[in-house]
């Protein structure tokens, strides 16, 4: 639902067309959109209750979309009206008063909002909000495609408005780029409810072509959906995820000359990996899998899980810490526990300074840890440590195990080096007792250089401790 382009407006062009319900009136003689007069409609300036109607400016499944004029509030809606070839099918009939009642009930910023519904001399319609601006299936047309992290803040908000939806018991059935307005706020919209199903009806199977038209779009189908199986929020999950794709790679994830083959592929072929993709942000691979997994139960389990990973998977909310910067922070605490914890363990009497010392160091990156996600030097350095794929901070067992990974090794190794030289103490030559400690020493601090040099080379920036722990370090999010 949009308003025809107007000179002057931004992203205003002639050949620019006007979209309603996914479906598209051509920019030429006579559309809307266009420069040139078009034949007068018998339906323009008609009254429906309240309601003037002023000029088509769109067409879907079941009939028009027009420009209307609320004469008791004096402001712009737009009118849907059921093609009146389909009012007299009571099945249609129910499913146009299911999409109002539904779009009614789901009061969200990102949902697009319906006012009125009522019928006259056999004219069934609705009122519903005006939105000024376009779909992301035009944006697509005129950009090719998106920033991965515009793509994602946009699917982010598809996925506020879906989690209302399914709050509110409803299962859209037909996410797709042409039923993502995005008006000149730069907010989502969630428009087209013809295909709603309330959790609370019996699954009906779906037919993909009835009457000539498409019962859901086989671009962005689920594979359950496609089988006529079991249908819920995770279908909804899959075709965001089928959006997402196409936003970031300019081209649905499946194509194919007939709607058969393009569902036969959902069914069965793994989603098409991209290399830029996976170059652009390593996370957004990950993402994509799991919103389009082919078995609903590998998907998310709920949407905010899912918007916990695409906040993850976001460049411009949570970029991946860098090895420079967590080699300072880890300099940072080193300097700390010299300066503070070293000082007390020495103040009691050997040999408990070196078991009081390590069990502070242990306590400090603990609790640091599982307590508040950052130490004291990645809090300078404005760093966190964050579990990976959910929200909050790292449980008490990702601390432990991140812990060990990390530190254990350098630990033991030093826990040996002391108990050889106190062995060896007075029997052998210094250069001996010093060849000991290189050994040991660079055996056990190999792996942490390892693994800490490694992290450079990842396109996560993950050190093996972390995949360890399944946690990540990250710059604070600032959303």
């Amino acid at each position: 639902m949009t308003t025809p382009p107007r000179p002057g407006a931004a992203g205003s062009d002639p050949g620019t067309t006007a979209t309603a319900v996914g479906r598209t009136l051509p920019a030429g003689p006579g559309s809307a959109g266009s420069g040139e007069a078009r034949a007068p409609s018998p339906l323009a300036n008609r009254r429906l209750a309240h309601f003037r109607l002023e000029k088509p400016i769109g067409t879907g499944g079941m009939g028009e979309v027009w420009l209307a004029t609320d004469l008791a509030l004096e402001r712009e809606v737009a009118i849907k009206l059921l093609s009146r070839e389909l009012s007299g099918d009571p099945s249609l009939r129910e499913r146009f008063y299911r999409e109002a009642r539904a779009q009614a009930r789901i009061q969200h910023p990102n949902v697009g909002h319906i006012y009125f519904i009522g019928e006259e001399d056999g004219q069934l319609f609705f009122a519903m909000e005006l939105i000024h601006g376009e779909s992301l299936a035009q944006r697509l047309a005129r950009t090719g495609k998106l920033p991965a992290d515009e793509a994602l803040g946009l699917c982010r908000q598809a996925a506020l408005g879906l989690r209302e939806a399914h709050r509110h018991g409803f299962t859209h059935r037909d996410v797709k780029p042409s039923n993502l307005m995005l008006d000149r706020h730069g907010a989502v919209k969630l428009v087209d409810f013809g295909l709603v199903k309330q959790q609370r009806e019996e699954n009906v199977a779906l037919t993909l072509e009835t009457g000539g038209g498409v019962m859901g779009t086989p671009l962005y189908m689920a594979p359950e959906q496609a089988r006529s199986g079991t249908v819920d929020f995770r279908t909804d999950i899959y075709a965001l995820g089928a959006t997402l794709h196409h936003l970031i790679t300019g081209a649905p994830p499946f194509e194919g000359t007939t709607a058969m083959q393009v569902v036969s592929k959902h069914l069965s072929v793994p989603r098409p990996h991209v290399p830029a993709v996976r170059k652009q942000n390593p996370a957004l691979d990950p993402l994509l899998d799991r919103m389009m997994a082919k078995d609903p139960a590998a998907r998310f389990d709920s949407y905010d899980d899912l918007m916990v990973a695409i906040d993850q998977a976001a460049p411009a909310l949570t970029r991946s810490a860098g090895f420079f910067v967590r080699g300072a922070a880890l300099m940072l605490d080193l300097a700390f526990v010299m300066l503070f914890l070293y000082p007390l363990a020495n103040m009691l009497d050997d040999p408990w300074i070196e078991i009081s010392f390590f069990t502070a160091c242990v306590i400090y990156e603990l609790v640091a840890v599982a307590r508040f996600g950052r130490t004291i030097g990645k809090w300078l350095m404005e760093i966190e440590i964050v579990p990976e794929g959910r929200r909050g901070r790292p449980t008490w067992r990702a601390a432990c195990l991140r812990f060990i990974a990390q530190w254990g090794l350098l630990f033991v190794g030093l826990g040996a080096l002391d108990a050889v030289v106190l062995l060896w103490r007075g029997d052998f030559e210094t250069p001996v007792q010093l060849a000991v400690v290189m050994t040991i020493v660079g055996t056990m601090v190999l792996p942490l250089v390892v693994g800490a040099v490694a992290s450079v080379f990842r396109g996560d920036r993950r050190a093996f401790w972390d995949r360890a722990a399944s946690t990540r370090v990250r710059y604070r999010a600032r959303s």
